[in-house]
């Protein structure tokens, strides 16, 4: 009884932490309003914006797969436990590889910089442009993101960053 305490407590906890990797995402997207030039300062800001945003979003995502990869190595806990795991690794995984392969090609359709954060409850895109993202534009990346993430439309959101 004590390991399926443990256990439970372990995936309460990662949850958890996938919550806080939400809330944190939707705090470093919100869309800056600056009306006037960009300033040097502003473009270091931005560009620290993504950095930052990428290298938290990582560490994140690396202490859960430890977190799970430790549940599937423990020879202590029952078989659902290790399946559950085994499945939301392999969904993170996933998801790494989906929000790179988003990032690259939407750097290949022109915009400086992009950060993808993908959960459970959709994808979160946000783009570095000097201006307001186009109608047209906005579709464009928002079809990148459907046929990479196989993601409904609803789902997704798409935000500029100067």
């Amino acid at each position: 009884m004590s390991n399926l305490r443990r256990q439970t407590i372990i995936i309460a906890v990662l949850i958890v932490l996938i919550g806080c990797a939400g809330y944190f995402a939707k705090r470093f997207n919100d869309t800056a309003q600056n009306t006037g030039a960009l300033s040097s300062s502003l473009k270091k800001q931005t560009t620290n914006f993504f950095a930052e945003s990428r290298m938290g979003r990582d560490n994140q995502r690396s202490a859960m797969k430890e977190e799970f990869e430790k549940i599937i190595s423990d020879d202590k806990a029952n078989k659902e436990a290790k399946a559950a795991a085994s499945t939301k690794l392999m969904q993170i995984l996933d998801w790494g590889n989906k929000e790179n392969t988003v990032e690259t090609l939407v750097k290949e359709r022109g915009f400086e910089d992009a950060i993808c954060f993908i959960d459970d409850n959709g994808v979160e895109l946000c783009v570095k442009t000097n201006e307001q993202l186009t109608e047209e534009q906005a579709n464009q990346l928002k079809d990148i993101i459907v046929r990479t993430t196989h993601v409904s439309p609803s789902n997704i959101t798409i935000k500029s960053k100067q």
